[in-house]
């Protein structure tokens, strides 16, 4: 991004966010010192390379979380507004899922055969999200893989269609994108099989042109999308977007996959239900388990039948689809869910994050306007965040333009020191089941006063 469209002054944003590091770190002496203690013991320090990634510069450990506030090894109480990236939108500990994963942990984690929680589980997501069959697995990204392989299965074709911007987990398929070369993919990351770039196309978000010409060559087995892009800010579709894209996976015999991992903690039954879409496989994971790993898909009556009738005894001389894995659908997970839908993700639970959500974009909005920032704010049910241009994206390479990494680390560094976190540099902030109005507030007080410190760096006031 440059400079124009940001309109701070580079040099004193980045001098601004080393201060607040420094200021920060002072904070955390003992989590300073298990840092070196875990540096001798795991790369990086952390026990998962993302836990190093998202908000460099701090080394936290922590204690114990309850509701939307979690505390460190130092004693410093943060209120959460990422929710470790919508995994943990019930809150830390909800009571419910606690009692249930206590309750079935005594009696057994797993068993590798079903419990009548996995029927209740099935039937509840079922009524909300309008998909008649369920399996599941322990991450979205195994739900998101599952889903490509049974859609492979179906066509009889390899090719994975995505966005670009999307993100739909830690699979090749959908660690790739277009490159500037014509007709092209790279690798995302590093690590991957080079054939990896050649089962995937990408296309611009809300494009159906593009779409279109590339399944009428015949060999895109899937269509794999988010309602909503939410990796690089917000991307929203155009109206008639989605009908239309339904109808061009039908008429060329691609399946239609949707991913509501992220977008699922806006709307009760996600945008699917929202909106009446008509996936062939559902994917979700993250919140639905209540704090427990967990990952799930949703099958049409036409796919679950397909599944079914695919399935073999082992050692019968035929193969199966590859799916499944010994914890999938475990009795913890089973326990947990139901627990999750049926006292945490309650209809009435959504309305009021959805209440709470629109206080935090309205008043960033205001707070935006009122001192004539070039920027807007993104709008979901339950998310927002400052768009750094004057309009929002429609697609991802627009959504990647407006956010800025300096910028990001310099509100996130200036929130900490508040006590506020929100370490991811394209999402924020969020409000979860366990907020309250007290929280939006706090939030907001912090945000005006980040923005009155930007108004020395401004370069568009003379």
């Amino acid at each position: 991004m440059s400079q124009d469209n940001l309109c701070l002054d580079r040099s004193k944003l980045n001098a601004f966010t080393e201060q607040q590091t420094r200021e920060f770190q002072l904070k955390i002496p003992k989590s300073l010192a298990m840092f070196e203690e875990s540096s001798k013991v795991m790369p990086s320090g952390v026990p998962s390379p993302w836990m190093g990634l998202f908000y460099p510069g701090t080394k936290m450990f922590i204690e114990e979380g309850k509701g939307c506030h979690f505390q460190d090894v130092d004693g410093n109480l943060f209120l959460d507004m990422t929710q470790c990236d919508l995994s943990m939108v019930c809150g830390f500990g909800p009571e419910a899922v606690t009692k249930a994963v206590a309750e079935q942990f005594s009696k057994g984690s797993h068993f590798l055969l079903p419990t009548e929680n996995a029927i209740i589980t099935s039937k509840l997501l079922g009524d909300r999200y309008r998909m008649p069959f369920w399996q599941y697995t322990l991450s979205a990204s195994a739900a998101n893989t599952e889903a490509i392989r049974i859609s492979r299965y179906a066509t009889g074709r390899d090719k994975v269609l995505v966005f670009a911007g999307k993100y739909h987990g830690h699979i090749d398929e959908a660690l790739v994108s277009a490159s500037d070369e014509a007709d092209k993919m790279v690798h995302d990351q590093l690590g991957l099989p080079k054939h990896a770039t050649e089962g995937t196309v990408t296309v611009p978000f809300n494009d159906l042109d593009a779409i279109e010409r590339e399944l009428k060559k015949g060999d895109i087995a899937c269509v794999l999308t988010e309602p909503v892009l939410t990796n690089i800010g917000v991307v929203l579709p155009d109206e008639g977007f989605h009908t239309r894209l339904r109808e061009l996976t039908r008429q060329y015999g691609a399946k239609l996959i949707i991913d509501e991992t992220h977008t699922q903690a806006g709307h009760y039954g996600g945008f699917t239900n929202f909106w009446k879409l008509e996936p062939d496989i559902l994917s979700l994971g993250k919140s639905v388990g209540g704090g427990v790993p967990f990952g799930a898909y949703g099958l049409s009556q036409e796919m679950g039948e397909l599944l079914d009738k695919s399935k073999v005894v082992e050692n019968e001389g035929r193969q199966n689809i590859a799916l499944g894995g010994t914890l999938y659908g475990n009795a913890l997970n089973m326990a947990a869910a139901r627990a999750a839908l049926e006292h945490v993700l309650t209809e009435k639970a959504y309305q009021r994050v959805q209440r709470l959500a629109k206080k935090l974009t309205d008043g960033m909005e205001e707070a935006i306007i009122t001192r004539n920032y070039p920027w807007c704010v993104y709008r979901l049910p339950n998310r927002t965040g400052i768009c750094l241009n004057k309009s929002l994206p429609r697609t991802g390479d627009e959504g990647r333009a407006s956010i800025d990494r300096d910028f990001s680390l310099a509100v996130r560094a200036f929130m900490a020191n508040r006590n506020i976190w929100e370490p991811i540099l394209w999402h924020a902030p969020s409000v979860s089941f366990a907020h309250e109005e007290k929280d939006v507030d706090t939030y907001l007080t912090a945000f005006n006063d980040v923005l009155d410190v930007f108004q020395d760096m401004r370069l568009d006031v003379k």
